[in-house]
């Protein structure tokens, strides 16, 4: 009878995981019934993480149910290897009934696997600039999170972080923490020894979930595999050996824990400048240095300290400093005959302008005058290094490229630009009031937040929370447009600023194009829709917790889906006397405010970017909410 089953099968490394991809087809002409698969494999080197479709699972087994004559079924299944191996067996039994009610049992055949860690040798330091940019390219990226049950003290945790990813060879970044102490990052670069590919390694821990979460980005999805079950490993087991005891740490399935959707390191510009309610430690390499593609094949970078930089409060170390000479009197002295002689020769200038062996009448223009504040000299001072400093002294700071906010609300840096607003008359399920399409100039930058509104964060300023699904991190619903701009007055009073709206029509779809021209931000297909919002075909008729989907590529999450964005302007049929300059559109008759974005009601069609909606500002429901803009 086995012989009216095949199963077909194949592994592949994935974004951490080793993803068995498997068909089970039914060669007969009647159907078989009640389907199970019982995978078989060594425990302390994997787990099974999810599969995909959610078919049931009952006491270990996965139940695939009937599958009809001459048809197949196929499941995914992701393990997560716990630790490296040269090879190890996946088996799966497959038991079903035949057309006779008759117990059968299908062997597949064994499959081989090995997960290889790959060998670090880290010769070179980097800086936040370049970090950034490795996380930026780097194709492979994915975490392992991990629930602290018991004894949790992040400052224990972080100590143990530290230790064991720095005994594999990566070179310490940055470490960042909120003022509270709630929440930390610590961040290292390595490079591999064999194939010199870049790996960023980053352990984020938190209070609040009682989470401590390992992300790895590499070039190589088998050599991602291979750190996170290494690492992993070593960190689960340090964790329960010196803090938390034996089988109190477990792992978390991603994606069912919000986890991972940003971290401080995108508050902090790219050449190191974070807001004053973060806290740094930086490795000793300075920050004004970046190495660039052509540095990572030779020498060992000098390692050097950090610059210091003016709009930066002066800020406490987060760990002990290491052992330093102190300041000579000699030292001392130099500096002190130094700014004597910097003022006497800024008085001679002043006093002798035609001086410079000129002995004609002619007033010479004062050129300022850099005085040299450093004790001695160090072989830090070279003329590279120096013209970075004067430069960094000269030029005004940068805006970062995000923003937090005291209530915890993640913004975005939208940049100036042009686009052109609405929808062509052959796009797709296209409404009359997208057109005519237009050309908008956004002449400033501005902040978006990058996540809707959520439950939490309303319920923090109005103290109270009116949605129908309930959930912090759920957006928030059931507010109207005059709920919104009540939310957005009581916020401004509480930072004691006006920079806080709604962003315009125009604005939102700036931000939500993000410099494309195609019907969804991701193309003009539909269907990758699922991977970005939560809508009519994946929603399950209720909101999600922001953030779980894949982002735009300015960063903004849920743009489509989830609930209608509530913006600034009045609702109007057309675009024909709309401004070119991004503002709000608030003249007229019509007392409806535009929404956007569609929800998780909706079907493919009413996610699309320049899809146009509208409700009267006292109207309030379970699919409407907003994002807010934070001028600059």
């Amino acid at each position: 009878m086995d012989s009216q089953i095949e199963i077909k099968r194949e592994t592949e490394f994935y974004q951490g995981f080793i993803r068995l991809k498997m068909s089970v087809s039914n060669k007969a002409s009647s159907v078989i019934t009640d389907v199970t698969l019982d995978f078989l494999f060594e425990n302390d080197l994997l787990r099974i993480d999810h599969y995909e479709p959610s078919y049931e699972r009952r006491n270990g087994k996965i139940l695939l149910g009937n599958i009809n004559g001459g048809t197949s079924k196929s499941i995914a299944v992701y393990f997560d290897p716990l630790m490296c191996s040269r090879g190890t067996e996946i088996e799966c039994q497959l038991n079903y009934k035949d057309a006779g009610g008759n117990r059968s049992t299908f062997f597949m055949e064994p499959k081989l696997i090995s997960v290889v860690c790959p060998i670090i040798k880290t010769e070179l330091d980097i800086n936040v600039g370049r970090l950034k940019e490795f996380i930026e390219k780097l194709p492979s990226k994915d975490s392992k999170v991990y629930e602290i049950q018991h004894g949790f003290d992040i400052s224990k945790l972080v100590s143990i972080a530290r230790e064991i990813v720095e005994k594999h060879d990566f070179r310490h970044v940055r470490t960042l923490m909120t003022k509270d102490g709630r929440a930390w990052e610590i961040w290292y670069y390595g490079k591999t020894k064999v194939t010199k590919a870049d790996i960023v390694i980053e352990v984020s821990i938190s209070s609040e979930k009682q989470h401590i979460e390992l992300f790895a980005a590499t070039e190589s999805a088998e050599a991602l595999t291979g750190l996170l079950a290494e690492v992993g490993r070593d960190l689960k087991q340090g964790i329960e050996s010196r803090a938390s005891g034996k089988g109190n740490i477990i792992n978390v399935t991603i994606k069912d824990s919000v986890v991972q959707r940003s971290n401080l390191l995108d508050l902090c510009s790219m050449d190191g400048i974070c807001p004053v309610n973060i806290l740094v430690e930086d490795s000793v390499i300075q920050q004004s240095t970046l190495i660039s593609e052509k540095d990572t094949t030779g020498e060992e970078l000098e390692r050097k300290k950090p610059l210091s930089h003016e709009n930066v409060p002066p800020q406490k170390p987060l760990f002990p400093p290491t052992a330093k000479k102190q300041e000579s009197s000699s030292g001392k002295r130099i500096l002190f005959f130094s700014l004597i002689f910097g003022l006497l020769l800024i008085g001679a200038v002043v006093m002798f302008p035609g001086s410079n062996g000129d002995s004609g009448n002619t007033p010479q223009e004062i050129q300022p005058v850099s005085i040299n504040t450093t004790s001695q000299n160090t072989d830090e001072d070279t003329p590279e290094a120096t013209a970075k400093t004067n430069i960094a002294q000269k030029t005004s700071p940068q805006i970062p490229d995000a923003y937090m906010n005291t209530v915890g609300m993640e913004f975005v840096k939208i940049p100036t630009g042009e686009f052109m607003m609405g929808s062509p008359s052959d796009e797709s399920d296209r409404f009359d009031d997208e057109g005519p399409v237009h050309k908008v100039t956004i002449e400033e930058s501005y902040y978006l937040s990058k996540y809707e509104v959520t439950q939490k964060q309303w319920l923090e300023v109005m103290g109270s929370n009116p949605s129908n699904f309930k959930g912090d991190d759920l957006p928030v619903e059931e507010v109207s447009w005059n709920d919104i701009q009540e939310f957005i007055e009581k916020l401004n009073e509480m930072e004691d600023t006006d920079k806080y709206r709604l962003p315009s029509e125009a604005e939102w779809e700036y931000a939500c194009r993000a410099d494309t021209t195609t019907e969804y931000y991701f193309g003009d297909s539909e269907s990758q829709l699922g991977d970005y919002a939560w809508y009519h075909e994946n929603s399950d008729f209720k909101t999600h917790p922001v953030g779980q989907k894949k982002p735009n590529f300015w960063g903004l999450y849920d743009m489509y889906g989830n609930v209608w964005e509530c913006c600034q302007d009045r609702y109007h049929d057309d675009y024909d006397e709309t401004s070119s300059d991004g503002s709000a559109w608030e003249d007229g008759n019509n007392s409806a405010r535009v929404s956007r974005g569609g929800c998780w009601s909706d079907y493919a069609g009413s996610c699309r970017s320049a899809r146009r909606g509208c409700d009267v500002p006292v109207s309030n429901n379970n699919v409407l909410g907003f994002r807010l803009l934070r001028e600059i």
